[in-house]
């Protein structure tokens, strides 16, 4: 790629507002093109295939203009190139895609989602009555915890009534036998 004409893109992807989880927000990522060989459907063919839409959702590709201070909607190849003339001094272009229903009025961005990074985003939880009493050791089993009552010794009696099987039969053990011989043994006790 020419560096004179390599744009990093910094995109934000938002899905429906109705569809979306409200604690996942959006998702970011960034993208290199080269703005001699990118033009419009390419560029939103390749967003589509990486992340795609819910079904019968529809892209719409905004930047931020940092002159005007607005998002302005792209949705042609000229656009497009108005786009990476108006950044061609920093060479990065913050941008937002957002999957919307053809069927419900869209919306436009009107202004920029700053995403949290990922781990950072922790939801306090509403309810104690699952919580852990002892946090601190979480990551232990249950028996840690003392959950469970210790079990009473368990005294194995052995059967006091003759029987007639294998184990008393056998009055060795015999080391090494093979399945044949084994065989073989209990024919000729039947």
């Amino acid at each position: 790629m020419d560096p004179n004409s390599t744009y990093c893109l910094e995109i934000n992807l938002l899905g429906s507002p109705k569809k979306a989880r409200k604690d996942a927000g959006l998702f970011c990522f960034e993208q290199i093109v080269d703005c001699d060989l990118t033009n419009f459907k390419d560029f939103i063919v390749s967003i589509v295939e990486k992340y795609p839409p819910h079904y019968w959702e529809v892209a719409h590709v905004h930047y931020y203009d940092d002159v005007l201070k607005t998002y302005p909607e792209i949705k042609s190849d000229q656009e497009l190139m108005s786009m990476f003339e108006k950044h061609s001094k920093t060479k990065v272009v913050h941008m937002s895609i957002a999957y919307c229903d053809p069927t419900e009025p869209y919306d436009p961005i009107i202004q920029w989602h700053k995403a949290n990074p990922s781990g950072s985003f922790i939801e306090e939880d509403e309810d104690s009555y699952l919580c852990n009493p002892l946090p601190e050791k979480e990551h232990v089993g249950v028996d840690e915890e003392l959950m469970y009552l210790e079990d009473a010794p368990v005294h194995v009696r052995k059967n006091p009534c003759a029987h007639d099987c294998s184990s008393t039969r056998r009055k060795k053990m015999v080391k090494n036998a093979t399945k044949h011989w084994v065989y073989a043994k209990v024919l000729s006790l039947c």
